[in-house]
This record gives C-alpha cells, sequence and structure tokens, in this order.
C-alpha cells in the first residue's frame, strides 16, 4: 500500500465566530479520508489551538491536498476530491 504525505487543513470558528484554519502535514496515510483523520485527532490535542481561542470544536470544513515531489525534488501540492 503506498503511503503519501498530505497537507490537510482544518477551519474551526473561535469563540468571537472568526475563522481560523489550522495545518497539519500527515506522514504515512494511505489516502484522503486517513490523512483527515488523523489531523483531526492532532486537532484534538493540539495546545496551540486552545492558546489561540480554539476550543475543543469540530471542524467546519476540511481541505486535504498531497503533497508530491518530483525527480528534481522539487515540491507541489495536489488538490484531492
Amino acid at each position: 500500500m503506498d503511503h503519501g504525505k498530505w497537507l490537510v487543513g482544518l477551519q474551526f470558528h473561535t469563540g468571537d465566530s472568526q475563522h481560523l484554519w489550522l495545518y497539519y502535514v500527515v506522514d504515512e496515510a494511505p489516502d484522503t479520508l486517513h490523512a483527515a483523520r488523523m489531523a483531526v485527532q492532532r486537532a484534538g490535542s493540539d495546545p496551540d489551538r486552545v492558546a489561540r481561542g480554539g476550543d475543543r470544536a469540530e471542524a467546519d470544513q476540511v481541505e486535504v491536498q498531497r503533497i508530491l515531489r518530483d525527480m528534481l525534488g522539487h515540491y507541489r501540492l495536489s488538490r484531492c476530491l
């Protein structure tokens, strides 16, 4: 099974109704669903999120992109559906 590297963005609302996006790099997830689940787990235990005003809450929106590296070593993001 091919495991990849993913950039997962999670949108939360702060106590004052502001939008807050947090991004996590997830290694070794086999697909977008697993990458999103791993990021949500990390967000739930992220002490910095609480410091920025994000209580324990559900993510309103999730954005997953695969991190790809070409033969020359350049990185790019590929949006996943």
